[in-house]
């Protein structure tokens, strides 16, 4: 991955569903971008073996109030989640 989390390679858009990004096997040092009826929900960067490392939310259920958008989750592979 480039300076700043930029990635080195073209971004892939996904357009579908939440879940639809894939956790590994992406293609190396990437980022994939969701799209769901047209609207950019979520960022994921991957890491030089096409690991998840981060992801970005725009957008997603909040029946709390405590989020501010975008934010920023780290990824665990160990457990295929987020932090």
């Amino acid at each position: 991955m480039g300076a700043g989390g930029i990635p080195n390679r073209t971004i892939e858009v996904v357009y579908g569903r939440r879940g639809d990004l894939p956790t590994h096997g992406a293609k190396p040092n990437s980022r994939y971008d969701l799209y769901v009826d047209g609207v950019k929900i979520q960022s994921r960067w991957f890491d030089q073996d096409g690991n998840v490392i981060r992801n970005r939310d725009f957008e997603h259920q909040d029946s709390h109030h405590n989020h501010f958008f975008p934010h920023d989750h780290k990824w665990k592979n160990e457990n295929n989640r987020c932090s």
